[in-house]
């Protein structure tokens, strides 16, 4: 009996732990809201950071704390967020464009070679799924193709025109595969950052007496091959590679 009533008042804590922590992040988000509104975005900016640190993460809170940042023209830490909300919302049109408008006003014009027509076609599906929604399609393929094997076996006539259609879901299912392994190799183990200080020094070596080799500025988009200490080595290129410290860099 003991042990019931001790159960009992656990699974209430537990369920009251969790009603007020999702009250206390609605409340967090209206208040970003509704600071943003009235113009006052260093605040918005401190709700919206509030609620990240308490792991509400959504793609509308990096939207709007991207939005907070370009108001107070903060054009590093703006860029970050809407690519960590493009991350989570692939096809979010309103973030896509003031990415590009945050972009626009970003002091480094960093020469990116362009896709081509083509390849954007190709590319077309990938660009606008995230890792879930490309996980289910995979899912949904081969469950297909598995099936319409199966019904091969009982359908005899049609047996034929059943191979035929497995063999399409099937080389549709491993275009979808390689895109989901495409997609988590370059979000989760390919490490990309923006710089986020005004500007950052990249030098030859992990520190400040190694020879000065380039300087970048906020909103510049990175890849980051490793890091020694409170260092990054980053790359723009195979030719533009330094070192740059830690606190002008933020992982997206």
């Amino acid at each position: 009996m003991k042990k019931a009533i001790v159960f009992s008042f656990l699974i209430f804590f537990i369920f009251a732990g969790i009603l007020m922590a999702a009250g206390s992040a609605e409340e967090l988000y209206r208040k970003g809201n509704l600071s943003y509104e009235n113009g006052d975005y260093e605040k918005a900016v401190s709700f919206y950071e509030e609620l990240l640190k308490i792991n509400e993460v959504s793609p509308e809170v990096f939207y709007n704390l991207g939005n907070s940042y370009f108001k107070l023209k903060k054009i590093g830490k703006a860029i970050l967020n809407y690519e960590r909300a493009l991350r989570l919302d692939p096809r979010d049109k309103d973030a896509q464009l003031n990415l590009k408008l945050a972009k626009e006003m970003a002091v480094d014009k960093i020469n990116t070679s362009e896709r081509g027509f083509v390849l954007n076609m190709i590319l077309f599906l990938y660009d606008r799924m995230d890792i879930n929604e490309l996980s289910l399609m995979c899912s949904f393929l081969y469950l297909a193709m598995i099936l319409i094997l199966i019904f091969s076996i009982f359908f005899i006539a049609k047996r034929r025109f059943m191979f035929y259609t497995a063999g399409i879901f099937g080389a549709v299912f491993l275009i979808f595969l390689i895109f989901l392994f495409a997609k988590i190799r370059n979000e989760n183990f390919t490490k990309t950052g923006i710089i986020i200080a005004e500007k950052a020094d990249a030098r030859s070596g992990p520190k400040e007496d190694y020879l000065l080799q380039f300087t970048l500025h906020e909103g510049t988009k990175i890849s980051i091959v490793k890091e020694a200490q409170d260092w990054y080595e980053i790359e723009l290129s195979k030719d533009l590679k330094g070192w740059v410290p830690k606190t002008s860099v933020n992982i997206i």
